[in-house]
């Protein structure tokens, strides 16, 4: 287990093992058949992590802040599906639903050595101020060149780590902005 993977319980752990995340190892023949195979197993996880309050107010925001998500458009990722004619429980079942869901639920996708030395060079985040956030940038994206990370995608990742270590949103989108110019 992760250090920024939500503790769940056993009931939750088993509905977590049914979804099908698009890995390699998928056990469905078809996507299709995955989509379907995943509607109950994420409502009923999803349920349960709200009934009992476990998913951390950052990575809800993540979810439907608008201020969590830079861009033209000024909406939420929730917004950005339901414009797109989802809706009710049709906007977590959404194939495009799942990398979402993989953060509510494991924090952001970086190798473990990335995630320990960015959380040492942070250090307290209570100390970090928006100025500091342009250095860890750079720290960052050294750190996206060093390990071969894309750029779109450790901009994001880079961002979702930040609000797991409890840097401020705009400290986080300062990173990530910084992360997403890498060449």
């Amino acid at each position: 287990m992760s250090k920024y993977e939500l503790a769940s319980t056993d009931a939750e752990r088993t509905l977590i093992e049914r979804i099908e995340f698009g890995d390699d190892d998928s056990r469905h023949h078809d996507r299709h058949e995955a989509f379907q195979a995943n509607r109950e197993p994420i409502l009923e996880l999803l349920r349960s992590l709200t009934d009992r309050a476990a998913i951390p107010v950052h990575r809800a925001r993540y979810w439907d802040d608008p201020a969590y998500h830079p861009g033209r458009r000024k909406e939420s990722r929730q917004q950005m599906f339901e414009r797109n004619g989802n809706v009710g429980d049709e906007v977590y079942t959404h194939p495009s639903f799942l990398k979402h869901l993989r953060y509510i639920l494991f924090g952001a996708s970086l190798p473990e050595a990335v995630i320990t030395a960015f959380e040492k060079e942070v250090g307290n985040p209570e100390w970090v101020s928006y100025g500091d956030a342009l250095e860890l940038g750079k720290f960052a994206r050294s750190l996206a060149r060093r390990f071969g990370l894309a750029s779109h995608e450790a901009s994001e990742e880079f961002f979702k780590l930040s609000l797991d270590i409890g840097l401020s949103v705009d400290e986080a989108l300062r990173i990530r902005e910084s992360v997403g110019i890498m060449r």
